[in-house]
């Protein structure tokens, strides 16, 4: 049978998680238009980087978060920060992708966590329905990055680059291949909610008009824009606003049930709460502009250098000049940062973890 539920309630959930894909395809496009393309760089930074500060707190400012992983909060991030510094000397191109790699797997996991949310809230689904769940995402996802204009090239180059033999045959093949998987694993998901209705479980409708408006968001703005960064703008502005909003929902909740112990979150949560938390993100943006102020690839140090790639005639991949491999460069540099983002995320928001259900 069908039943609703919603991550905070219809309203807000009309706004944050369901209208706001559209808007920010709307956005992107604006700006596509009529900002010219340092403007466009600006925004990505100042979106993505308040986000990361949510996670921060989320982390950090928690006691009870931080006695439970406080190995994994010092050790890892100094790991990460050597494993980055290694990267941008050595090898920023192939950091690059490594980053992109986990940067998608981390919106795949954060969409896919959302969308447990909503089946948390409703009771909807079966013990398999999450593993199904996170095949579906995967697969849609991989299609758009090996399909769309924008992330086939990027692929094809640096393959290229690496020298591993790449025919246009097989090229073909594996996007025919993709499409065949798309195709057969969408029968399969709807054999699965067809078994999910035979059983008697629940089914959450609000949750696949959630995904739908995510992956529209993806697939649009891949297959009608050029820009990596626009991409990008649209991209994290549903991740980023979506994370700021999850994260302020659940320390909200959180303290009006007192399951955990008081600490810096507590001091930005509450009635007349929200303006200081969402200052301490302006705050945080503010002092990482002034870090790397400089033009982005001097904070390179000059050990980082995107020379233009030249075109690859038989894949019909244009060559990359100085403004693409500038855009590529300045998202290294924020998706590097956010590396210790991703690595935070992989083990506090578990929807199957019981302290995580206690704050939504």
């Amino acid at each position: 049978m069908f039943k609703t539920g919603y991550i905070l309630s219809p309203k807000h959930d009309l706004v944050w998680f369901l209208g706001l894909p559209f808007f920010a395809v709307a956005l992107a496009l604006g700006f596509q238009a009529w900002l010219p393309y340092v403007a466009v760089a600006s925004i990505n930074l100042w979106i993505t980087i308040p986000h990361h500060y949510a996670g921060w707190i989320r982390s950090y400012g928690m006691p009870d978060v931080w006695d439970r992983f406080k190995d994994r909060l010092i050790i890892g991030p100094v790991v990460i920060i050597g494993f980055t510094i290694m990267g941008l000397q050595f090898a920023p191109i192939t950091l690059l992708l490594l980053v992109t790699a986990w940067d998608h797997q981390h919106s795949i996991m954060q969409q896919h966590g959302l969308g447990r949310i909503y089946d948390f809230k409703a009771g909807a689904g079966l013990k398999q329905t999450r593993r199904y769940d996170l095949v579906l995402h995967c697969v849609l996802y991989a299609y758009m990055f090996l399909n769309a204009p924008m992330f086939k090239f990027l692929w094809i180059r640096e393959l290229h680059r690496m020298r591993v033999p790449l025919s246009v045959s097989f090229v073909d093949a594996l996007l025919m291949v993709s499409q065949v998987v798309l195709v057969g694993y969408l029968i399969v998901y709807m054999w699965h909610l067809w078994r999910t209705h035979q059983a008697g479980a629940i089914i959450n409708p609000v949750k696949y008009v959630f995904i739908f408006a995510s992956y529209f968001l993806w697939y649009f703005v891949a297959w009608n824009t050029n820009s990596i960064l626009l991409h990008a703008v649209a991209h994290r502005l549903m991740h980023g606003v979506q994370y700021i909003v999850m994260v302020y929902s659940f320390m909200r909740k959180s303290q009006e049930k007192g399951t955990f112990r008081k600490g810096l979150w507590s001091k930005l949560t509450g009635p007349g709460h929200l303006r200081w938390f969402l200052a301490g993100g302006v705050l945080y943006a503010v002092l990482f502009q002034l870090v790397i102020n400089r033009p982005l690839d001097e904070f390179g140090f000059g050990v980082v250098n995107f020379a233009p790639y030249p075109a690859i005639d038989e894949f019909g991949v244009p060559a990359m000049d100085y403004a693409s491999g500038y855009a590529l460069f300045s998202q290294m540099m924020i998706y590097a940062y956010g590396l210790m983002h991703y690595y935070l995320d992989s083990f506090i928001w578990k929807v199957s973890d019981k302290q995580t259900q206690k704050g939504l």
